[in-house]
C-alpha cells in the first residue's frame, strides 16, 4: 500500500543558525566592527600584557549549558572577558617568541573569510582558489623562485618544516618510501643535518615522518650562532663512510634565538657536491630577502629545494598563515598525492578547479587564509613591507646601541637582523644574576610596560627582543629600557628579590 502524506510522523519546527531579526544582527555586527576599531586604534594606551584576573577565569569553568543565552549577552561576555587579556600581539612593545601583529587588512579578510566560509580545496571553482594561487606566485617572485616551483599555505613554520622535510625524505630515499614504508632496511641509515640552533620543529618533524630523533645530526655552532659548516661537511663524509645516506641539510635563515643566518650560498654548493636537498627554514628571517638592508645576508635561499616561512612573522599577517615552496612541483606532489573517487575533478561544474591543494599536504579542508595576506600586498604593494623589515632591522640596532650606551646593561650575542639579546648587569654569581634577569623580565609583562622574551645564551638567562612588529616606535624601545633599568635599580641585587621570587 503507498506510504500517504498523514502518514510520515511530523518533525518539530526547522531551525538553523541565521538569526530570526536580520536587523538586530546587523546592529550588532557594526558595533562589533566600532569596538574592535576603538580596540586596536587605542592598543597603545593599554598595558603591553595584563594578567586575567581569577574571577574572569572561573567564568570558564561553568559546564557546557544546554540552552544558550543569546548573542548579545555572549558578545558582552567576551567584551568584557576576553579582549581585555589577549597575548598581546597588537601591542607596539610586544616583542616575544617570533609573533607578527596583524594588519587591519586582515580584520576585513577575515570579516569576508568567516562570511563565505570557503573551504579552500582548491579543486573547486571558486575565486578564493585563484586567490591563492596568485599568492603563492608573489611569494615566488618575490624570493625569486621559478613559476614552476610548487607552493603550499599551511598553518605556520611548523607545519611548514614538515611537508619541506617529508618532500625530501621521500624524494631522496634510496626506495620507495610510500609504498615500502619505513620497514625498510635502509630507512635506519637516513641522515639529516642541521645546527644546534635549529628550531625544534625539525626534530618533531623527523620524528613524525618515522625517521626517529636519531635521524637527526645536530652540528655545533661559530661564535655568531651560525652552523659551521667545517664541521658540516666533516660528519658528511665520515657517515657517508659508516655506509650512512646522507639526504637532506636543513639551513637557517634566522634562528630563532639570535636571528643567526647560515652561510646559505656554501650550504647550497655543498649540498650540490654532496647531492643532498637543501632545506631553508625562513620561518621569519627568509624576509630579509626583501630588505634593503639585509638581502645579502640570506642570499642563497633562493636556491633551496625547499623553503619554509611565515606570513604571521615577518610579515605582519594575522595568524594562521605559513608557506612551504617546493622547487619541484612533481616531487611535491608525489609525496602527497592521493585521489579518491569522491574527490575527483569535473571538467565543469563546482568540481572544476585549477589544482587540488590535498595533493600537495596532509590537509583536505582549509580555510581561505590566503585573502588576509592577499589583501594586504595588493592594498599596500610589496615596497611597503621591505620599507617594514628595513624599519625593523634598524630598530633593533638602534636598541642594541642603546644597550651598549648603558653601563648597567650588556648584549649577549651579536643583533644579526631583528633579534637583541641584552641582560642586567647584577652583583653576585650567575645563578643570583640569572634570577634577577628573569624577575626583570617578568615584572616588565606584570606591570605591563613591555613583552620581550626569554632565552639561554652561554648558559645565561636573557632577555630577548624579536622586532616583528609595525607598530613599534623608537619611543617604545627607550620605555624598555627605561622600564629594565628601573627594575634592575629596585631590586639593586639578587639578594633584594621579594621571596618566592622565581
Amino acid at each position: 500500500m503507498a506510504l500517504r502524506a498523514s502518514d510520515i510522523p511530523q518533525p518539530a519546527p526547522e531551525t538553523g543558525f541565521d538569526p530570526d531579526d536580520w536587523k538586530a544582527f546587523s546592529s550588532l555586527l557594526h558595533r562589533a566592527v566600532d569596538d574592535m576599531v576603538d580596540y586596536i586604534s587605542t592598543v597603545a594606551d593599554r598595558p603591553a600584557w595584563q594578567p586575567i584576573p581569577e574571577q574572569t577565569k572561573a567564568l570558564f569553568e561553568t559546564p557546557l549549558p544546554e540552552t544558550g543565552i543569546g548573542l548579545d549577552r555572549t558578545y558582552e561576555h567576551a567584551l568584557q572577558n576576553v579582549t581585555p587579556y589577549p597575548t598581546g600581539n597588537i601591542h607596539p612593545r610586544f616583542w616575544s617568541w617570533v609573533g607578527g601583529t596583524g594588519t587591519p587588512h586582515g580584520i576585513v579578510a577575515d570579516l569576508m573569510i568567516s562570511t563565505m566560509n570557503a573551504a579552500g580545496l582548491g579543486f573547486d571553482e571558486a575565486a578564493t582558489t585563484y586567490v591563492e594561487l596568485q599568492l603563492l606566485n608573489w611569494l615566488k617572485s618575490m624570493f625569486d623562485w621559478p613559476e614552476t616551483a610548487s607552493g603550499l599555505l599551511v598553518s605556520g613554520g611548523s607545519m611548514a618544516n614538515l611537508v619541506g622535510l617529508a618532500v625530501a625524505r621521500n624524494a631522496m630515499a634510496d626506495f620507495d618510501v610510500r609504498n615500502v614504508g619505513l620497514g625498510h632496511q635502509r630507512a635506519s641509515k637516513l641522515r639529516f643535518y642541521a645546527s644546534t640552533e635549529t628550531h625544534s620543529s625539525v626534530r618533531k618533524a623527523l620524528e613524525l615522518l618515522g625517521l626517529g630523533a636519531n635521524a637527526l645530526t645536530l652540528i655545533d655552532i661559530k661564535a655568531d650562532h651560525s652552523v659551521d659548516i667545517r664541521l658540516l661537511r666533516q660528519r658528511i663524509e665520515s657517515d657517508r663512510a659508516k655506509g650512512l645516506l646522507p639526504i637532506a641539510i636543513v639551513a637557517n635563515a634566522g634562528t630563532v634565538n639570535t636571528g643567526a643566518i647560515d652561510p646559505l650560498d656554501a650550504i647550497a654548493d655543498l649540498c650540490a657536491e654532496q647531492n643532498l636537498w637543501l632545506h631553508v627554514d625562513g620561518a621569519f628571517g627568509a624576509m630579509a630577502y626583501i630588505s634593503e638592508l639585509a638581502s645579502h645576508q640570506v642570499r642563497g635561499l633562493q636556491r633551496a629545494d625547499s623553503l619554509a616561512f611565515d606570513l604571521h612573522k615577518w610579515m605582519y599577517q594575522q595568524y594562521d598563515i605559513g608557506c612551504v615552496l617546493i622547487r619541484d612541483q612533481a616531487q611535491h606532489r608525489e609525496t602527497f598525492n592521493i585521489t579518491p573517487a569522491y574527490l575527483k575533478k569535473l571538467g565543469t561544474g563546482l568540481a572544476s578547479g585549477p589544482t587540488d591543494f590535498s595533493a600537495l599536504g596532509v590537509q583536505l579542508s582549509r580555510s581561505a587564509r590566503a585573502l588576509r595576506a592577499w589583501m594586504t600586498i595588493q592594498s599596500e604593494g610589496i615596497g611597503k613591507f621591505r620599507r617594514l623589515v628595513d624599519q625593523n632591522i634598524l630598530q633593533a640596532r638602534y636598541l642594541s646601541q642603546r644597550v651598549v650606551a648603558e653601563p648597567q646593561l650588556e648584549l649577549a650575542a651579536p643583533t644579526i637582523l631583528n633579534i637583541v639579546n641584552f641582560r642586567y648587569r647584577a652583583d653576585g654569581d650567575d645563578a643570583s644574576s640569572d634570577q634577577l634577569n628573569q624577575y626583570i623580565l617578568e615584572q616588565l609583562h606584570e606591570r605591563g610596560i613591555a613583552t620581550p622574551s626569554s632565552t639561554v645564551l652561554n648558559d645565561r638567562f636573557c632577555i630577548r627582543v624579536a622586532i616583528c612588529n609595525h607598530r613599534s616606535r623608537r619611543a617604545d624601545f627607550d620605555a624598555l629600557i627605561d622600564g629594565v633599568l628601573a627594575l634592575g635599580q629596585e631590586f639593586e641585587s639578587p639578594s633584594t628579590l621579594p621571596n618566592g621570587s622565581s
